[in-house]
């Protein structure tokens, strides 16, 4: 098990539902955050890692130390251009696709991920040792572009790993009765094949000072 911490200092992730106005999930769901892993090491193959589970907490004070007002990152709404079509509709696109319109995104994002890949059905080598391959020695690493947390604006200003986590956290735990529901494996063509699942982000932070229990782990599984 490794751990990580990311900083981003805007992005947005468009529910599947969206329509005029590109509402933002309220935090970067793990769908998310387990495909900019996959750019980290320069992965294409998105079911290459498929098993290994994610456990997310979210920073509870801004960079200057400030405790946070609500655990939830603020939330912006600006005009963009924005495209309306999923992939696989690229005659629309080109003629009714990208208009400029409303669209939210989050501000000054924070957040712990721990990535254990003992449950991997895949042959090695494990995304916690390309991980930490990529961070300790990237000059090995043959990948492209600048990496970014799901849109390629929304680019991500530092990730590093961590020994022991300091400051106040806001853990992220699944759970069937949470207020949040957030994709962890999302169909870019259509939406058949996309899964949620539910969660509630804790509303007093901790700092974790032991790995997380197993009820904070969300497997990344592909459906069948």
């Amino acid at each position: 098990m490794l751990t990580l911490h990311v900083e981003v200092p805007y992005g947005s992730f468009r529910k599947s539902y969206a329509r005029s106005l590109a509402e933002t999930y309220p935090l970067p769901p793990p769908a998310t955050v387990y495909g900019m892993l996959l750019s980290l090491v320069g992965e294409g193959f998105r079911r290459r890692h498929a098993g290994v589970r994610l456990s997310l907490a979210f920073s509870g004070s801004y960079r200057d130390g400030s405790r946070r007002h609500s655990p939830f990152p603020r939330v912006a709404q600006t005009l963009r251009k924005l495209s309306r079509y999923k992939y696989g509709e690229a005659s629309k696109q080109s003629k009714q696709g990208n208009r400029p319109d409303y669209i939210e995104t989050l501000c000054d994002i924070a957040f712990l991920c721990w990535v254990d890949s003992a449950q991997e059905t895949n042959p090695e080598p494990r995304l916690e040792m390309r991980l930490r391959e990529a961070l300790e020695t990237p000059e090995t690493i043959t990948r492209y572009g600048v990496l970014s947390l799901g849109l390629s604006d929304d680019a991500v200003n530092d990730i590093c790993l961590v020994q022991e986590p300091t400051g106040d956290w806001h853990r992220l735990k699944p759970s069937q009765e949470g207020s949040l529901e957030l994709p962890v494996w999302v169909d870019h063509v259509g939406s058949r094949h996309t899964r949620w699942q539910r969660y509630e982000l804790e509303r007093e932070p901790v700092t974790p000072t032991e790995p997380p229990l197993e009820a904070y782990w969300t497997v990344i599984r592909p459906p069948a």
